[in-house]
């Protein structure tokens, strides 16, 4: 079986999260993992602006950025197919109706439960 940090390493991960100190946490973590990240963004437009522009390997999205839902940048990278996993304290309830296919990992996670779901989305059989 291929080790998640394998799966993961080299990739270019999208990050959108406005909490700075949420966001450093994730940058660092993904580095660890070998992981080139594009951002952190903290807002709605400048994040779409990235999904839609960016070549991306996959995707960590924060649901609400101050008050407005991230689902508009989810919806480009559907339609763009590259992989992302939503980082929300709302649990399953981030999910928007219709979407039961979209994944969420909880908040605060855990860096192990994080790892494996990402590649996951990447090579299923590692999940």
């Amino acid at each position: 079986m291929i080790a998640a940090k394998e799966v993961l390493s080299g990739k270019r991960v999208l990050i959108v999260e406005d909490e700075m100190l949420v966001a450093l946490l994730i940058e660092d973590f993904l580095a660890d993992l070998g992981c080139s990240c594009v951002g952190p963004f903290r807002s709605v437009a400048k994040a779409l602006e990235a999904a839609r522009t960016e070549d991306l390997d996959l995707a960590v999205l924060d649901v609400n950025l101050s008050g407005e839902r991230v689902y508009p940048v989810a919806e480009m990278l559907a339609q763009r197919r590259i992989p992302f996993l939503f980082l929300s304290g709302y649990g399953e309830e981030a999910i928007p109706p219709g979407h039961a296919d979209w994944k969420v990992c909880a908040k605060p996670f855990k860096s192990e439960v994080l790892m494996r779901m990402l590649a996951a989305l990447l090579v299923p059989a590692v999940g």
